[in-house]
């Protein structure tokens, strides 16, 4: 979202205070006013994540950024971090978060593009956590499960790529003994039971769920990302205003008081 020099207006008292200033020193009010804003927006918009996420990971807590207002140019930001600032994961913000905002399609996950390579995971289709899934603090499965998944379906993620394992016996069975079983892939209109990655233990017949395939499906307005942002701005940038304007007015008084 946006704050811009022209949510000060219906603040007569603000820009009566102004007529004095130079253009160069009204521009300087406007953008702190501005920037300090757009800070609490941000803070709002962050505290309200844990209230409609459950369990937030620290990077989508600290996903919000902001760019400030210059004299230049009169206008400061509040938004998702992208591509160009992506977790350790690789995932940026927008792709997971912007879906809750706009109500659009859930985009494609990392472990769920690496399932699509192999022609585990067919198009159009996404995956949820089973009763098999070992859950991080967050809810979601733990890198650890996820390396051994794709670790037995001859794949390994390296720093964002993808590269065949050996067909070694030895690695297959060492890597089983590890994940405590087999993995396997179920695909849709495939046997009795529904599409997912199921788990065999090793050494006996039980067989659990760990990722279940769903369809494609669109995420319900969960985060009212323009309503929390506007609602700051609207309740903080007339006191912003206000103090930019005596900051600036005090400064032009020791100014004009020194000539």
């Amino acid at each position: 979202m946006n704050v811009n020099g022209s949510a000060i207006k219906g603040l007569p008292e603000v820009l009566a205070a102004m007529k004095d200033f130079s253009e160069r020193r009204l521009a300087a009010a406007l953008a702190t006013a501005l920037t300090r804003t757009a800070g609490d927006a941000r803070k709002a918009l962050q505290a309200a994540l844990p209230q409609v996420f459950d369990r937030p990971t620290p990077y989508t807590l600290n996903s919000l950024y902001t760019r400030s207002a210059t004299a230049a140019k009169l206008a400061a930001s509040v938004y998702f971090k992208d591509e160009s600032a992506a977790s350790n994961a690789g995932t940026p913000a927008t792709k997971y978060l912007l879906p809750h905002v706009d109500g659009a399609k859930r985009r494609t996950k990392r472990f769920e593009v690496a399932l699509q390579a192999i022609g585990a995971l067919p198009p159009g289709w996404l995956t949820v956590p089973a009763a098999g899934a070992r859950l991080d603090g967050y809810g979601s499965i733990s890198a650890g499960q996820i390396i051994q998944i794709l670790s037995q379906l001859r794949i390994t993620m390296v720093s964002g790529f993808s590269r065949n394992m050996s067909f070694d016996a030895r690695k297959q069975i060492t890597a089983q003994r590890k994940a405590g079983g087999r993995f396997y892939v179920v695909k849709p209109g495939q046997g009795g039971q529904a599409p997912g990655i199921y788990q065999r233990e090793l050494f006996g017949r039980n067989v659990t769920p760990v990722v279940i395939f769903v369809r494609t499906a669109a995420y319900r307005r969960r985060f009212d990302f323009w309503g929390i942002g506007q609602a700051a701005v609207n309740q903080n940038l007339p006191a912003h205003a206000r103090q930019a304007v005596q900051e600036q007015a005090a400064r032009l008084a020791v100014k004009r008081a020194g000539g």
